[in-house]
C-alpha cells in the first residue's frame, strides 16, 4: 500500500515540477534578446499637464535599439489621442521631469532640424485613435537621447516616456 501512494506522489509532484518549469521557459524564451552590442531603452508614456488640459489620457510605449552595427531605432506605440490625426513624435534630450524633457536630441548639435539629424518617429492615428510610428537612423544615439515626447499639432508636449536601460 505505501508503494502505491509514493508513486502517486512522485507522480504528482512530478507533474507540478514540469508544469512549473514549462511556465518558466515560456517566460524564457518570451524576453526579447538583443543582438550582441545592443543597447536597449524603453518607457511607458504618461500625459503631460497640457494634454491634460485638452483631454487627454494617453498611455502606449516607446522602444529605442541603439544597434551594434551603429544604427538607432525607435518605435512607438499610443493610444488615446484624437482619431485620424497626425502628430508629432520625436526623441528628447533629457528625462520627461526635466525642463519638459529638454529640446530635439540632435546627433549633430550643430547639425539641421530634419529627420536625419533627429530621430521621428511620428504617427498618424486610427479611427480608434491608437497611433504606431517608428524611425530608423544611421547613427548610433548618444546617451543624451533620454525620452520620446508627443506633440499635438501646435507644437504642445502631450505625453513623454522616459527611456530606461532594459
Amino acid at each position: 500500500m505505501k508503494t502505491v501512494v509514493i508513486a502517486k506522489s512522485h507522480r504528482k509532484l512530478s507533474s507540478v515540477v514540469v508544469f512549473v518549469l514549462s511556465g518558466l521557459l515560456v517566460l524564457v524564451l518570451a524576453i526579447p534578446v538583443p543582438a550582441s552590442g545592443a543597447e536597449v531603452t524603453r518607457g511607458k508614456f504618461h500625459t503631460y499637464a497640457a494634454g491634460i488640459e485638452r483631454g487627454f489620457d494617453i498611455s502606449g510605449r516607446a522602444h529605442m535599439t541603439r544597434t551594434a552595427d551603429g544604427k538607432t531605432i525607435v518605435s512607438v506605440h499610443a493610444a488615446g489621442l484624437e482619431a485620424d490625426k497626425t502628430y508629432g513624435v520625436h526623441v528628447h534630450n533629457k528625462a520627461c521631469y526635466d525642463a519638459n524633457a529638454g529640446g530635439h536630441y540632435m546627433h549633430d548639435p550643430n547639425g539641421g532640424v530634419n529627420p536625419l539629424n533627429e530621430i521621428w518617429p511620428g504617427f498618424t492615428t486610427n479611427a480608434a485613435g491608437i497611433g504606431n510610428g517608428k524611425a530608423t537612423n544611421d547613427f548610433r544615439a548618444r546617451s543624451e537621447a533620454q525620452a520620446v515626447v508627443i506633440h499635438d499639432t501646435d507644437g504642445a508636449r502631450i505625453a513623454c516616456a522616459d527611456l530606461i536601460p532594459y
